[in-house]
Formats: C-alpha cells, structure tokens, sequence
C-alpha cells in the first residue's frame, strides 16, 4: 500500500474526536491482521500503538481501544509485524529512481521502452545501452527481497561520500563490509570505483583544460597542441617524482547548456520553469528577480527573447574558496557559479539549481586575467543567446529552442572588479563617481576616504548641504552627484581598450596611466550586454559583515581592530569639527571617544547576544565565544594606556 494512502495512520484527531478516516483504517487493519494468522498469538494481535510497539500481542478490542488512544508507533507505513511482505509492499510504490533515468535520459528513447522485452536483431547503440543498462539497475533489486535497487544504493553511497567528504579508501572499507554482511548473490560492487560504473550514464559533461600556469592562456581551440605557453613562454606541462608529465595547471569547466536541459526533461521541474511568466505580480513587491526593473527592461529590448516563457535568465556569482580551510596549505581556487532565475522563489536560488560552472585552479587570487578563464563559459553562453539549443520540455512534450541570457552578475568588491574592467582600487574606485570621485588620500591613515561624498546625492534643499559642523568643516555642497552612464556610453569607454586574453604585456602601460579601467571585460563580448539595465551586483553579505566589523571592533574598543586610533584622530582634527576628540598634552593623550562603550556597557550587550535564540547550527559556538569574552578582563581593557575619561 502506498505511503500516502495510509496517512490516515498519523492524522487521528479532529479536535476532540476521532476522524472518520482514522475509523475505517483502524478497521481495515484489524481484519488485516485476521487475515495473517501466522503473525498472530491465537486470536490476539501485535499491538502498533507506541506503548506496546508492536511487542505484546492483545485481543482485537483492546488493540483497537490503544490504537484510539495513543495511534500508531512513528513511521509505521508497513505493516510488517504483522504480515505485510516487503516486496510486495515495494512493488505497489512508483519506482522512483527509474522515473530518474527517464527523466533524465529518456525523453527521445519510447521506443526502447516500449519494446521492451522483444528480440531485436541490432545491438543498441553505446547511448541507448547506457539507457537500459541503468534502467535495469533502478529496477533490479540488489539482493533476492532488497527493498533497494541497485541504482538506489549506488547513488546513496555516491551521495554520502560526497556529503562527508570521504577518502575513497573508507568508501571502498565499507563497500567490502557491506558486501561480508548481505546476502552473497547480491549485486553490490566491492569499492568506489564500480559503484561509479553504475552511475556512469547519469552524469553530466565537463571538460578539463590546461592552462598557462601563468594564467596567461587556456591550451584550448588553436592552441590546444602547444606545448609551451605562447605569451609568456611557460611550460604545459611539469614531471612528477617519477618523471611522468602532468598539466601544471587545469580549468575544470560545466557545460551549463546539459545542466538546463536536464531540468527541462524533469517532470516536477520543467513546469516550474515558466513559472516566471504564469504566476500574477503584486504591485510595488519584490519577490523574485521577475519582479525588478533589469528584468523588465530585457523583456522590453529583446521582446523576441520574452515571447518564450521557457528561456532562462541566469546569474553569475564568483568569490574566492580556500579548500584546505583557514589552517591549511595558503590555495584558494575560483569557483563560478551560474543560478537559473526562472524557478518559483522557493526554489530560485536554493542550493540545488546553483550551478559550478567553472573551477579557476589556484593558489592565487586570478585578478583581471579571470577573463582568460571564462572563454569556455562565455562562447556558450553567446550560442545560446544566438543560436540556442534544441531542448526536449518534458511537461509539454514538445521540443523547443532553448535560449539563455547572463541577467547580471554578483560579487563582493574586488570580485566587482575583476569582472568589470574596473579599478576598485584607489580614489577611483567607485564604479559610478569613476573620474568624478570626491575621495581623498588620508596623510596620517594611509588610506583613502570617502568621507563626505555623499551629500551630492541629496536633493539640492536638503538642510544638510548647508552644515559646517557635522562633515567636513566649513564646508557648504552644492554640487550634484555625478551622471551615471548608460551601457552604450560605457561601452564607447572601453571598445578600443585591451583585453586580458592579449596577454599582461598589452595591459601593463593602462594600468600604469592609473585612468580607473585596467581591461575589457570579457562579459562585453555577449551581444547584449551593453543593453542590460544592471549589469554588477555587491554582495550584500561582504558588505555588511565588513561594515559590522569595523563598527563593533570600534565601539567595543577592541586593541588591534578598533577604527578609533591616534592616526585617525589627527586625521580627524584636519577635516572635522570636533575638538573633544582631538588628541591633547602633545598627542599623547587620547579622549575617551562618546560612542565607545565602558565596562559595564560591554557587559551589558554581550550578555545580551550570548542570550539570544537561534535556529540549530546557525550560530552554535556564539554564546561559547561570548561567555569567553565577558569573563575576559583584557576584553574590557582601553587599547591606550594614557586615557582621558
């Protein structure tokens, strides 16, 4: 019996009383155990309620009067104690794992199932016998009465090797113990690797490509057959201890054109696709990325695009990944990653439909040369926008053109940078100030402020402008934030510049003009870009963490870290007007600051936090680490031995 046929097991109540649905299953349960004696004690029954769990045996009415009282033991489906064989109980549930391989592989083969089971005097071609040989594996059990297939316990494995990030020895270690402890004709693979052969036809593509270890160029297209790196000269290749030659570097690369098409060919996916275009808006709400004005305005520029629900708006995400963690070897590797918006917002941008598209090897962060990595990814992303891919939609059972659009991408700071072609850098690094930046160079800080840029922006009566006190001192603003260009203006800046697949040489003397743009984007080469209404997104979460950082080092008063240092009060006394804070007796002593906290205060908000209530594993070490610090004397301690209180 199906799983949600017996639900009624677990929804007894209806207020006070029973339902009558939990009535009649009752019934039908005890005239099931009647009808299998041999499981019985005489005319008594094994009792499923969670007292007796299923271990003593009672007469029916007494049964039946537990069963009223308390329900059935948790997770109780299957009827086992008292009769229900497991293979029968197996064959009345859909076979999900092969529903798997037929979502996603066999949309173009009906004809294979259909005939299946004749004799055919051709062999199947090396794709159709992928096809069976997986289908065989989802329906064979893996031993005589298994209640799982062979395809089902190959992906499990797979999926808790991966989960737990275990060596191929230990999977191998409790294959083989596995193996010892069923049934010996059973059809479960002794290591890793065969256990891999079995999921052979459900995998997806990628490729691996050398690189410069420069990261120069990729050894792809025409220069696949070099041996040495065309620009800088670098070898391909390097010896092992052994004197075999192995690539020095290699980009691994998704083709994310499978990766889509696969969810079309995915019942409970592929409606959910055109969600986007089916479900109503709710004015002046933002919900899903279908409801901001960058994607409007792509419908509006390319209507032809818009007419077809089932293409897709991605969104392209990257950040440095230190694999071997904090403590590790010093490696970080790029990871790409690309999202399809087109999903409901519960399920846009979960997990699950986040695609790695790119793994840019290591140890160093690639800078402006990312670009000579994303070739892969941006000529397919140019052929789905140009030409597109013949795609089967599983929920329509129609073939169609599937095409794709880069919507935008999201990064922190210096990943903005490295995708855009500009400077995020020096004076310069607002990408929308750009050469009208306001920003200046703090003599004693060493670094470079934006302090007081921004009532630009304000509207021009705002009673701000006209302070002297609170910005910068005995200054009046009236001027008007900068223009914001456009995508078209944008692109006549950077049409004639250089390119990181030119090479370093070609981007050294525009760098050194220090003008705000080291490069061309290698994201102009998609014909639509310039067309885009937003084409760089921060991500939000640097952003605030960052801020968060500087604040609560600075108003904690924490040595080391706090913002409010001599170099910044002498910085202060030069642009403010705020003499209780400027350093007194010869710079050597320093008036505590208003908005840092005493002793007491300290105490007061930490207690406050270690207190607060959080989801399981979302902050688990945060009340450790803050009971530390409230019993800390150092912690409260001024980072200046001179203080004026």
């Amino acid at each position: 019996m199906k799983r949600r046929e017996r639900s009624w097991m677990y929804d007894r109540l209806d207020g006070r009383n029973l339902k009558p649905d939990f009535l009649k299953g009752v019934g039908e349960f005890i005239e099931f155990c009647k009808e299998h004696p041999t499981c019985n004690d005489g005319d008594k029954i094994r009792c499923p309620c969670p007292l007796c769990d299923n271990r003593r045996f009672h007469d029916t009415e007494t049964v039946r009067v537990h069963l009223y009282k308390k329900g059935f033991v948790r997770n109780y489906y299957q009827w086992i104690c008292q009769g229900e064989s497991l293979v029968e109980s197996s064959r009345v549930q859909p076979n999900q794992y092969r529903d798997m391989v037929i979502d996603a592989l066999g949309n173009n083969k009906e004809h294979l199932l259909n005939e299946e089971g004749n004799s055919v005097e051709e062999e199947p071609n090396d794709e159709a016998k992928k096809f069976i040989d997986l289908l065989k594996a989802a329906g064979d059990p893996l031993y005589e009465r298994s209640k799982l297939s062979v395809l089902e316990m190959a992906s499990r494995i797979a999926s808790l090797k991966c989960e737990f990030n275990l060596q191929h020895r230990c999977v191998d270690g409790f294959a083989s113990l596995m193996n010892d402890t069923i049934p010996n004709n059973n059809q479960m693979g002794r290591t890793f690797n065969s256990t891999k052969k079995v999921l052979e036809g459900l995998e997806l593509p990628h490729e691996r490509i050398h690189t410069c270890p420069k990261g120069c160029l990729l050894f792809w297209k025409g220069d696949a057959q070099l041996d040495k790196c065309r620009v800088c000269g670098s070898d391909r290749y390097k010896k092992t201890a052994k004197g075999k030659l192995i690539p020095a570097k290699v980009l691994i690369y998704f083709p994310i054109t499978p990766r889509l098409q696969r969810m079309y060919a995915t019942k409970n996916i592929s409606e959910d696709m055109t969600w986007h275009a089916k479900n109503p808006r709710v004015q002046n709400t933002f919900a899903h990325p279908s409801d901001s004005q960058a994607w409007k305005h792509l419908d509006t520029t390319f209507p032809n695009f818009a007419s077809e629900p089932r293409n897709v708006r991605l969104g392209l995400c990257t950040d440095g990944f230190a694999p071997h963690g904090k403590f590790g070897s010093q490696y970080s590797c790029w990871p790409v990653i690309l999202t399809p918006y087109n999903l409901p917002p519960s399920m846009c941008m979960k997990r699950p439909f986040m695609f790695l598209s790119l793994l840019v090897p290591g140890p160093k962060n690639p800078k402006g040369n990312v670009d000579v990595y994303m070739q892969p990814l941006i000529e397919e992303l140019k052929q789905l926008w140009e030409v597109g891919a013949m795609t089967y939609d599983i929920s329509s059972k129609q073939n169609f053109n599937l095409r794709a659009a880069l919507l935008w991408t999201i990064s922190d700071f210096p990943a903005y940078g490295m995708l855009s072609g500009w400077s995020t850098a020096g004076k310069k690094a607002c990408p929308y100030c750009m050469d009208k930046s306001k920003a200046f160079w703090l003599e004693h800080g060493g670094k470079v402020s934006w302090f007081d840029c921004h009532r630009q922006f304000l509207p021009h009566d705002h009673p701000f402008r006209k302070n002297k006190t609170a910005f910068c001192k005995n200054k009046v603003e009236n001027g008007m934030g900068p223009h914001i260009m456009c995508g078209e203006e944008l692109w006549q800046c950077v049409k004639d510049l250089p390119k990181a697949t030119d090479g370093p040489e070609a981007l050294k003397k525009l760098k050194s003009a220090k003008k705000g743009w080291f490069k061309q984007s290698i994201l102009w080469e998609l014909p639509y870009w310039k067309d885009l209404l937003l084409r760089h997104n921060l991500y939000v979460m640097h952003i605030e963490k960052n801020f968060f950082d500087q604040l609560i080092n600075t108003v904690m008063d924490v040595k080391g870290s706090t913002s409010d240092t001599t170099s910044a009060r002498k910085d202060m006394a030069k642009y403010c007007k705020r003499r209780q804070l400027e350093l007194g007796n010869g710079n050597q002593t320093m008036p505590k600051a208003p908005f840092a906290l005493d002793k007491a205060q300290k105490k007061v908000l930490c207690e406050w936090v270690r207190d607060l209530k959080f989801p399981d594993a979302y902050a688990s070490n945060l009340s450790r680490q803050l009971q530390r610090l409230v019993n800390s004397s150092e912690t409260y301690a001024p980072p200046l031995s001179k203080r004026v209180t």
